[in-house]
């Protein structure tokens, strides 16, 4: 069987592809072998399927920003074992194996967040500038796990399953968010297991394949993923120093016919951004009148450098039209793996649903402890402000010193640093870096449209060591891509 040389099964983009590659320079020998060795893999694994075309030489190494004798030599590796086909005029195919010779179906496929495959295949020695996440502030815990011994052992006797949410914990919650200027109650609660599942949740309730739901340019890439794996068209509305424009995300709703709205309006990922009161305000009466959901994103929220932002959307609106999402993973410890969402009766029995349907309720010694935890939110609070603020400095020093020209507004909160570079290609450059030991996150890989491509984004968590270390690799990375983009482009050199 060959395959169908005028329909693909899947057209693979250079950017697309180059997501599925992971750390693919990892290993020993030339650059083309371990190329064509990871193209290997991918296609062993049905990462890369049977029938799917593969981008052009050109365009695949100036996404990789190798030359094209790098790809030219991988293609010709992989035509020679048979795993690839080409037809002048029509590109390079993934072969269509034999009558009675199926693909592996078992492999799981990978992930499409840089992010998460860095954790997964980051090759021995690699600096890791990649995910947002603060390890535990020294004592909580153990005080925690001291003061949950009690209840944890009277709930070993009765039967696990709480599909709402452990009742300690959802007053703990009910009463930390009232805190922080968003009311609420307790049977307004759903105990997720992170952020993540809460937004997954909310997009098999309110998404049908095919529905559209309207997002932030740029956000962050594990709601795009949530969305599109339910199946969903991802539209979008540019984020702005103010974040959102409620008039165009209005117009934007209307003309999509959008069934879902996700923003993040406190310490936007990545951007920073805060949306001022009047706007959160207006968001709020959009949802109620278009009866349109919004789902907002506080994860980052509690994470303030200076200035205290306003309440949270759901502050201002009693419909149910707004819910809000929260996790302890950013302001505790991500390992806890503890979210909720808080929304209207109605929309409540819906998620529930969902709930059951994913895992029948979050795990109980975790909902424990986290009660528990939440008891010292306040002293955590004032240590994540000493410690990220201590590393926005350092990330700023570095930066002002190993990459000339790169520049950013410097965030009032959350853990996230948004950097514009002078020029190029941040996708290309984050190739490049890789080749010099660090990982970086291309601005392009954080948006629905693949825009922001002159922006890299840092997480605020790292160590100092790591840091310095990881800036001045990418200061060299930097300076190879800028001298050698030309050449690479016009002549085909490697950087």
């Amino acid at each position: 069987m060959r395959p169908n040389w005028t329909e693909a099964t899947e057209e693979l983009t250079p950017r697309a592809l180059v997501s599925r590659l992971g750390e693919w320079t990892a290993g020993d020998g030339p650059l083309y072998k371990r190329l064509a060795e990871r193209l290997q893999l991918g296609i062993e694994r049905g990462e890369l399927p049977a029938g799917a075309r593969l981008p052009p030489e050109r365009l695949l190494a100036r996404a990789l920003a190798v030359s094209r004798t790098t790809v030219v030599g991988a293609y010709d590796m992989l035509r020679a074992h048979g795993a690839l086909e080409s037809r002048q005029g029509s590109g390079t195919w993934v072969t269509v194996p034999p009558p009675g010779e199926e693909p592996p179906r078992n492999a799981p496929a990978p992930p499409r967040q840089t992010s998460l495959r860095g954790f997964i295949s980051a090759p021995p020695g690699s600096i890791d500038l990649l995910g947002a996440h603060l390890p535990g502030v020294p004592g909580v815990f153990q005080a925690a796990l001291a003061s949950s011994q009690k209840e944890l052992q009277e709930l070993t006797n009765i039967p696990g399953y709480h599909p709402l949410g452990l009742a300690s914990l959802r007053k703990a919650v009910a009463q930390f968010l009232t805190r922080s200027g968003l009311p609420t109650r307790e049977d307004q609660l759903l105990m997720t297991t992170g952020a993540q599942q809460a937004i997954s949740l909310s997009a098999a309730a309110f998404l049908q394949p095919g529905d559209t739901v309207v997002v932030e340019d740029p956000t962050y890439v594990g709601a795009i993923d949530a969305f599109r794996s339910a199946g969903a068209r991802v539209v979008s509305v540019p984020v702005g120093p103010d974040g959102v424009s409620p008039a165009m995300l209005r117009e934007t709703v209307v003309r999509s016919s959008a069934r879902l709205v996700y923003l993040m309006p406190t310490f936007q990922n990545p951007t920073g951004t805060v949306m001022p009161e009047t706007r959160r305000r207006d968001v709020a009466r959009l949802a109620e009148e278009l009866q349109v959901p919004v789902l907002e994103d506080n994860t980052l929220g509690d994470i303030v450098l200076t200035a205290t932002p306003p309440p949270p959307i759901g502050a201002f609106t009693s419909e149910g039209t707004v819910l809000s999402v929260g996790s302890m993973s950013k302001l505790f410890w991500a390992g806890l793996r503890v979210g909720w969402i808080r929304a209207g009766e109605t929309v409540l029995a819906r998620l529930i649903h969902q709930k059951v349907v994913a895992d029948m309720g979050s795990s109980v010694p975790s909902q424990c402890l986290a009660a528990h935890v939440l008891a010292h939110a306040e002293k955590v609070k004032r240590v994540r402000r000493k410690e990220v603020g201590a590393t926005l400095d350092l990330f700023t020093e570095m930066i002002g010193k190993h990459l000339p020209g790169w520049s950013f507004s410097r965030p009032t909160g959350g853990l996230v640093l948004w950097v514009k570079m002078p020029h190029g290609d941040a996708a290309e450059v984050a190739q490049v870096a890789l080749r010099h030991g660090v990982s970086i996150v291309p601005g392009s890989l954080l948006s629905p449209e693949g825009g922001w491509a002159d922006h890299v984004r840092f997480p605020l968590v790292t160590g100092e060591t790591i840091v310095r270390e990881g800036i001045e690799r990418l200061g060299r990375a930097w300076k190879s891509y800028a001298t050698g983009a030309r050449r690479t482009r016009e002549m085909g050199v490697i950087v």
